[in-house]
Formats: C-alpha cells, sequence, structure tokens
C-alpha cells in the first residue's frame, strides 16, 4: 500500500529566549549553525512543517533571508504580549502544506500573563484537510511560580483543543512544555496519555503521547554496555534529587490519529532526532545548543484522497 506522509517537527533553538532578562545568543556564527542544522532538519529527515522556538523577529528574519531553501515559507509567531512574547516561528514545505493562524491562547491572571499557545491551521493541499496544531514554549523550571503557569497554560490548552476533538478534528499539540510526559500539566491537565487502548476507546477525550517512550533510555544496562550515554530525552538538566534527562520536548496526538479515521500516527518514525552534526554539538557543553529537535509522523493511504 502506497502511503502519503507529513513530518511534523520541534526545536528549541535556544538562540534568543523570550525572558526580559535573557541575552540573545545571536551572532553570525551561530546563525550559520542553526541555518545548517535546519537544513539538515527539512532536507535529510525531510520534515515538511518545522517549529522553533527560542527566537526573536530578528533571528525569523535573518533564516528567512538566509536559509536559501526552496519551497519552504515561514510563518513568524514572535509577537509581543504585555512585557514578554511568543518566541515561535514555523517553517514549512509550501509545496505540500499551506499553514496560517488562527489564534494566540494567553490569559491574564494574578497580573501575570499565561501564554498558553500558538494555534495554527496546517492545510494539506493535497487534500484541502486541516490539521489544527497548538505551538506551545511553557514557563521554565527556573522561576518559582513555573509549575502553576504550566498547569493553566494545559488547562487553557484542552480546553480549546476540546471543542476540535469533540467536533471531530484532528488536533496537534507539541512544544517545550518544561515538565515531563508523567508531570501534572501534561499527564492530568492535556490528558496526554501513554496507553494506546485507553486513547483508542475515548479518542475525543485523550491525547495520546508517543514520547512516553523516550522517558527511559532505549539502552539496557548490562557488563558490555558500559562505555555509553544512557541518553532518555531531549534536554539534559541536572536537578537537585532528581534525574539528568528530561522529555520536555514532545508532541502529542489527538485519538483521532489512532481511529483509523483518515490519518494515522506513525510511530516508527516518531523520535527525538539525533543526527550526528546536532548530537555533536549538544553534547560539547561549551555549545549553546541544549535541547534535541523532535518529530512526528502521519500518514495515510494514498487512495483516501478520492474518499468522500
Amino acid at each position: 500500500m502506497l502511503l502519503y506522509n507529513l513530518r511534523f517537527g520541534w526545536w528549541n533553538v535556544a538562540l534568543s529566549p523570550s525572558a526580559p532578562q535573557a541575552k540573545t545568543k545571536a551572532s553570525d556564527i551561530t546563525y550559520s549553525v542553526i541555518c545548517e542544522h535546519i537544513k539538515t532538519l527539512l532536507q535529510e529527515n525531510t520534515c515538511d512543517f518545522l517549529a522553533l522556538c527560542e527566537v526573536s523577529n530578528s533571528d525569523v528574519e535573518y533564516l528567512t533571508n538566509n536559509l536559501g531553501l526552496e519551497n519552504i515559507s515561514f510563518l513568524d509567531l514572535t509577537q509581543k504580549i504585555g512585557r514578554t512574547r511568543f518566541d515561535i516561528t514555523v517553517l514549512f514545505n509550501s509545496s505540500k502544506i499551506r499553514v496560517r493562524h488562527n489564534r494566540t491562547l494567553s490569559k491574564v491572571m494574578t497580573g501575570n500573563i499565561v501564554k498558553a499557545a500558538q494555534l495554527v491551521e496546517v492545510e494539506n493541499l493535497d487534500d484541502q484537510k486541516i490539521i489544527y496544531v497548538y505551538l506551545c514554549h511553557w514557563a521554565s523550571r527556573l522561576n518559582g511560580d513555573g509549575e502553576s503557569k504550566r498547569i493553566a497554560a494545559a488547562n487553557i490548552v484542552y480546553d480549546s483543543a476540546l471543542e476540535f476533538m469533540t467536533a471531530g478534528e484532528d488536533v496537534i499539540i507539541m512544544g517545550d512544555f518544561n515538565d515531563n510526559p508523567y508531570d501534572k500539566s501534561l499527564n492530568d491537565c492535556l490528558r496526554a496519555n501513554r496507553c494506546h487502548d485507553a486513547v483508542i476507546k475515548y479518542p475525543n477525550e485523550f491525547f495520546y503521547n508517543p514520547f512516553w517512550r523516550t522517558v527511559v533510555s532505549e539502552h539496557k544496562y548490562s557488563h558490555t554496555t558500559t562505555d555509553i550515554t544512557y541518553r532518555s530525552g531531549s534536554h539534559k538538566f541536572k536537578q537537585f534529587l532528581g534525574t539528568i534527562w528530561h522529555s520536555y520536548d514532545q508532541i502529542l496526538l489527538s485519538g483521532s490519529f489512532l481511529n483509523n479515521r483518515y490519518w494515522h500516527l506513525n510511530e516508527y518514525r516518531t523520535q527525538i532526532m539525533t543526527p550526528e552534526t546536532i548530537l555533536a554539538h549538544f553534547e560539547d557543553k561549551s555549545h549553546f545548543i541544549d535541547h534535541l529537535p523532535i518529530v512526528c509522523e502521519v500518514t495515510r493511504p494514498l487512495e483516501n484522497k478520492y474518499a468522500n
């Protein structure tokens, strides 16, 4: 059976965080590095949709003018909100999909702005079908009120996404959540489940989170594996009395992708991306890159384009 696929990627590139006190790492050198890595993700790893976070409007302008890839378009979502800003942009394959901004999800709570998500519509040009994609970069764990903000953001996103799921629409939520799959914001508030059967049974209530698989290293320990790195996530941060590896970067899918409706999640090609050049910079403690990119693939039989 011939399959048509779309590949959705996410990457925190660590160039220009949105925190007012944060300094940009943007320079000719870092821009050159990021451009080469983006080309790897778009060309060698065939991402059709690649969302970047921790970028500024100036970063987006540079990438737009210097990336130089055919059929790659940009959607700049780095809009200012209060004293902060959203720090996300989208690169997409304009020969396969069209991406447009739907709305910004934010809320003022006790005088603080909760940046929940940017919602975009991804239209597949092959069949005009729409996938609703929420792009999230939630509050840092370095802030004392970060957990409360992440939980609030999760509730805002879920309430919005539930309307689409109830109507039978396809929904994807992706981002750097600054929480692991088992944390309250993801597991309880977004109902991002690791159980296929539960999601299949309640497709309009649960999201499926394939990145639960990344919580534990794929390598198993024995006397033959004492000299390897037991990588088990997309970000490395040593917590006091906690773990070192974290799966903060995740892509969640509505139950429609597991229910034989139209699109199908392809877990065989849904993973943390480790191209050699990106991995080398990630593992270099002196380098600015501190997250690995992730990708999720959805497929459908080609004959579906003729279905009603």
